[in-house]
């Protein structure tokens, strides 16, 4: 009879082996998962009609990140569910999406942002437009809380968006407005 040999303790089994161990271990727990333990899963949206969605355009301004998701131009009249409007010049729409990144609220003010064009012009976003599509004026963003929504711009016939700028709002201590972010738009 054969005398049993000592088994290998966990710290003398080769490093190769150990290594393929936890790999496997790794790829267990995560395919049980379903999805990253460090990401939200947010279902998509489709986007509305001749509406473009733009990849990698966002900036921040202070503690509000801004991403443009959508953007339409060239529409010739705004149709909301009690009327109807036409442009004096043209439409623009953005789609934005704006997260607080701060651990305090940041108030978004639609009436500071502004659209550029490409012959240098800087506007102000439409009141009747924003209006008659039921978009916020003036919207609290909670800490660590992201918000949807367009903003609406009558851009002068034959004008073209160059850029969006956008303010976010001074975070606490500040004694001044932050500087803007300026998103270059396709």
């Amino acid at each position: 009879m054969r005398p049993k040999r000592p088994r290998p303790s966990r710290l003398q089994r080769p490093r190769a082996a150990r290594a393929g161990a936890a790999l496997l271990l790794a790829a267990a727990l995560q395919g049980c998962s379903g999805s990253s333990p460090h990401e939200y899963r947010v279902p998509a949206e489709k986007a509305r009609e001749d509406e473009s969605t733009p990849e990698g355009k966002a900036g921040r301004s202070a503690d509000l990140q801004f991403t443009v998701l959508g953007f339409r131009e060239q529409m010739a009249e705004v149709m909301g569910t009690h009327t109807a409007m036409g442009a004096h010049g043209t439409f623009t729409r953005i789609r934005l999406l704006a997260v607080n990144t701060g651990r305090d609220i940041q108030v978004f003010d639609a009436w500071k942002q502004r659209l550029v064009t490409a012959d240098g012009r800087v506007l102000t976003p439409d009141v009747n437009a924003t209006m008659i599509k039921r978009q916020p004026e003036r919207l609290s963003v909670g800490a660590a809380m992201r918000v949807e929504f367009d903003l609406w711009f009558d851009v002068p016939r034959g004008a073209r968006a160059k850029a969006v700028r956008l303010y976010g709002s001074p975070p606490v201590g500040a004694v001044s407005d932050p500087a803007p972010t300026e998103i270059p738009l396709p």
